[in-house]
């Protein structure tokens, strides 16, 4: 089973890293910006050969292109785009060259490495999404403009891949790992990252073909778009 996660030296996707690691017929493309990361580098360490660190800023549309050659394998079975950024500014104070980064990682990042990938996603494969509930229009707030459009924009590439993938028996689901206790989150988030691991793995596992554009929670509840 070959499994890709991006932003995995930290928070979540070195958790959800560590726990699909620990299947023996797993191997996990552990991809960071900085792959010598402490943390990435001792579960490496600890899984040899089932985890294999990559370097790769998803910023970077060249690097982007080449990640079917840098992996080396002619599947995926799982793709998780985890890789994600905040957005720090108010209305009043949000520059265009903020709304360029976050987009790039929330949103751009996930639509231009699952097109790259696309040849290796066949029939069984599943695409996740991490998305977050400050994307739902229908529970939108006043606060957190720019990362909600962010992940709005986000839920909408996953019911287009959805649609895309369709035909190829690839399921896609946008999924909230909740508030969760991350350099991202905070230490006041409701969640601690084992728990929003636990619950996401189990979301995953169960998640199929039939459900495929979903929007659900950690908890495998589904979120209004």
């Amino acid at each position: 089973m070959n499994i890709v996660i991006t932003g995995a030296n930290r928070g979540i996707g070195l958790a959800l890293a560590s726990r699909y690691a620990a299947r023996p017929d797993a191997v996990v493309f552990a991809l960071a910006r900085d792959p010598a990361a402490p943390e990435l580098h001792a579960l490496a360490a600890a899984r040899a050969g089932r985890v294999r660190p990559l370097a790769l800023d998803v910023r970077d549309t060249q690097a982007i292109d080449a990640l079917p050659s840098a992996l080396g394998v002619d599947s995926i079975d799982l793709l998780i785009n985890n890789a994600g950024v905040p957005a720090p500014s108010d209305f009043g104070a949000i520059s265009g060259a903020e709304l360029n980064a976050v987009f790039a990682v929330n949103t751009f990042a996930p639509l231009l490495i699952t097109q790259a990938l696309r040849d290796r996603l066949g029939t069984g494969s599943k695409v996740v999404n991490i998305t977050s509930v400050l994307g739902s229009i229908a529970r939108a707030g006043a606060d957190y403009l720019t990362y909600g459009m962010s992940k709005a924009a986000l839920n909408m590439l996953s019911k287009k891949l959805a649609l895309e993938f369709e035909s190829a028996g690839v399921a896609v689901l946008a999924l909230h790992p909740g508030w969760v206790q991350t350099r991202m989150g905070g230490s006041g988030a409701a969640l601690d990252v084992d728990t929003a691991a636990d619950g996401m793995v189990r979301v995953i596992d169960a998640f199929s073909l039939a459900r495929s554009g979903a929007y659900l929670t950690y908890d495998g509840s589904e979120l209004p778009w």
